[in-house]
């Protein structure tokens, strides 16, 4: 593919009516949990759209409805790579959504880089996606480095007596050693000592000898970053093994998954979340928190976990840049997003001019207490204390 190919719209501007969205989904495959609340939250940005009329594009002088374009990646790199080719240049679609996973976004965007289109990334946290160098990602999401640093100042706060700490990733990836790493460097900065660094290895393993080395040390603190099947076996087997701490946080406990999986014994697991329905935030764009809250219960909506609230708040971010533009040209649509700085109900939109990393939406801290998952991390949100993990098993 030769460098800096640029596709034109196939449509004439006078005629056009609708605007097509485009969107790489994991619909099966390792990320097919996920990809499939993504759409479901796109979708239901779109349905929300086209119920008010349109978006009002400004050079054209008149509203225009959405309409979704979408492919599954199968949570493949090089389908990633494929689908997003094809929805620019055959399908000429005029908005493109990223996937689900941080490998599957950094495919995307090296497609979008190519042809110059932005890639409007609510689903790849991994620190490469805005360290590539790329020129056209726009980012949601709080980059992984960031997302242990909620659970390291709520425990410093709520405990000054625990010290130690085991942090543990998955051996795939760069999101879970974006997590890992950021992690080990803020908990040594907050005067922790991290005593064991170490990874799940293949997924589906049998992980008694790195538990068997971790409750040897004795730590105070677990923290881990897998993928969902890798923190579930993880924690099956803490529970399993009778593993003593603390505080146990694994990235993927916010999800309902966890929940359904270990029932009664996910009290006591915390993580961190890029949204929650238990979140204070007063936005000047879109719906209200208690607004989008009600859409999740609505017929057909399945999980409604944060993957869906990110995808649908990457939607109210297109169409506040589309607005502001005035045009669907996607060099002024990123110098559109560069200059933004605003709030939805999922929180502060605003990135880094240059890289397009998110710098402005902030995490919060879950725990799963007797069959409830309130948020303990920021303090001015908190619906719960911080309940150790010993107190529940």
């Amino acid at each position: 593919m030769a460098a800096h190919l640029e596709v034109k719209p196939a449509r004439m501007l006078g005629l056009l009516r609708t605007l097509k969205v485009g969107m790489v989904a994991s619909l099966s495959g390792s990320f097919s949990e996920q990809g499939r609340q993504a759409l479901q939250g796109a979708m239901a940005w779109i349905q929300e759209v086209n119920r008010a009329g349109g978006i009002l594009i400004k050079e054209l002088g008149r509203k225009l409805s959405l309409e979704m374009i979408y492919y599954d990646d199968e949570g493949k790199i090089g389908a990633a790579k494929k689908a997003t080719e094809q929805l620019i240049a055959r399908d000429r679609v005029d908005v493109l959504l990223g996937p689900y996973s941080s490998g599957l976004t950094v495919a995307a965007a090296c497609v979008a880089e190519e042809f110059r289109r932005v890639l409007w990334n609510h689903g790849g946290a991994s620190d490469r996606v805005n360290k590539q160098g790329f020129s056209w990602v726009v980012s949601i999401l709080t980059p992984a480095s960031k997302y242990m640093l909620g659970i390291i100042d709520l425990l410093r706060e709520a405990d000054f007596e625990l010290q130690t700490m085991a942090i543990v990733s998955s051996a795939s990836g760069s999101f879970s050693s974006a997590v890992a790493s950021g992690a080990t460097d803020y908990a040594l900065a907050k005067g922790f000592d991290v005593v064991f660094t170490g990874r799940y290895g293949p997924r589906g393993s049998d992980f008694s000898p790195l538990i068997r080395e971790i409750k040897g040390l004795r730590p105070d603190i677990i923290l881990g970053a897998g993928r969902i099947e890798e923190d579930l076996s993880f924690a099956q087997q803490l529970i399993e093994k009778r593993l003593e701490a603390k505080a146990v946080a694994l990235v993927a406990a916010p999800l309902t998954r966890f929940k359904e999986t270990l029932r009664a014994y996910a009290s006591g697991f915390m993580g961190p979340s890029q949204w929650e329905p238990g979140v204070r935030y007063m936005p000047d764009y879109g719906p209200s928190v208690r607004d989008w809250t009600v859409r999740l219960h609505d017929p057909g909506i399945k999980g409604g976990d944060y993957p869906m609230a990110q995808a649908y708040a990457a939607g109210l971010v297109v169409e506040r840049c589309l607005k502001e533009a005035g045009t669907l040209d996607n060099q002024a649509l990123r110098q559109t997003a560069a200059k933004l700085d605003f709030t939805t109900f999922y929180g502060r939109f605003r990135i880094d001019p240059v890289t397009g990393c998110q710098i402005g939406h902030s995490m919060v801290v879950v725990e799963w207490q007797k069959g409830w998952k309130p948020i303990v991390w920021p303090k001015d949100m908190r619906q719960a204390d911080w309940m150790p993990y010993g107190q529940a098993h």
